[in-house]
């Protein structure tokens, strides 16, 4: 069978929910989401660092970012809006908005007008049902994308000068065919080929442009890749590791474990208990 084949995903959902409280224990999920705090206060753990929040902020969390939230035990219930989305959202892959999006970060604390906070709250109340809710969610994604644009509210990802804008290129392509080719056999040479730069430049600058090294990218798309296999389809562990490029299950294992702090068993068991929650109405 053709690996297109074994591989249905689900598309991953534009969801707005609303709910009382945060998960207290680090997170990973597969969607970006921003986080609107109604009511509360505490302190918001991302990775290796953490700050206060209050009511009133909003907070961008990127996809598989490790995060948690501890309350203020002596403050009023926490009340949050979450807004989930995977970036297919954005439209397909080869589409320029999309492109943008994955060549940026957003702040983390976004500034935004109290007309768009307002449609969360209304969004939100819309029934799952609602044939409406997909198009006003999706309205309201690109209006705080495109506001935190116009405002500055993000950073490129990649920190070299424009003057290495050949450079940036070069790194583009690489990452681009990592993408395309995550499930094939994949070799320094191969990536090379795509530029005319020497072994040890290209690996300097895509070190500098992606804060990764080529083994190390090329393990995080796969692992995430097949986060999304472990959740979405019923093929088995070694299938999901072969089809998306780890042609060893105990080296696919060890590295998942590196990554995502678990076992893929463990991780599949987690999120899908997490995706088969409804939203509160």
């Amino acid at each position: 069978m053709a690996k297109e084949e074994q591989i249905k995903r689900q598309p991953v959902s534009l969801q707005l929910l609303f709910q009382k409280g945060y998960a207290e224990e680090p997170l990973r999920q597969l969607e970006y989401e921003i986080l609107y705090i109604e009511n509360g206060r505490g302190e918001f753990f991302w990775d290796n660092y953490s700050d206060n929040v209050n009511k009133g902020d909003i907070i961008f969390i990127n996809s598989f970012e490790e995060h948690y939230f501890r309350a203020e035990k002596s403050g009023e219930a926490c009340g949050f809006y979450r807004f989930l989305f995977d970036v297919s959202a954005l439209g397909p892959a080869e589409d320029p908005c999309r492109r943008f999006f994955e060549e940026i970060r957003l702040c983390r604390f976004l500034k935004m007008p109290a007309l768009l906070t307002e449609r969360f709250v209304k969004a939100a109340q819309l029934k799952s049902n609602d044939e409406r809710k997909p198009l006003i969610l999706r309205s309201i994604l690109m209006d705080v994308i495109s506001y935190a644009l116009e405002t500055d509210q993000y950073e490129r990802f990649s920190q070299i000068l424009m003057s290495e804008k050949r450079s940036i290129s070069a790194i583009d392509n690489a990452v681009q065919y990592i993408r395309e080719s995550y499930r094939e056999y994949l070799s320094l040479e191969q990536l090379l080929q795509l530029t005319n730069y020497s072994k040890s430049h290209f690996i300097r600058l895509f070190k500098e442009s992606t804060g990764m090294n080529i083994s190390e990218y090329i393990n995080k798309y796969r692992i995430e890749k097949s986060c999304l296999d472990l959740i979405y389809t019923n093929n088995n562990i070694t299938e999901i590791a072969t089809a998306n490029g780890f042609n060893n299950i105990q080296y696919f294992s060890r590295k998942f474990k590196e990554y995502m702090k678990c076992t893929p068993k463990q991780y599949q068991k987690k999120c899908r208990k997490l995706t088969e929650r409804t939203v509160v109405e």
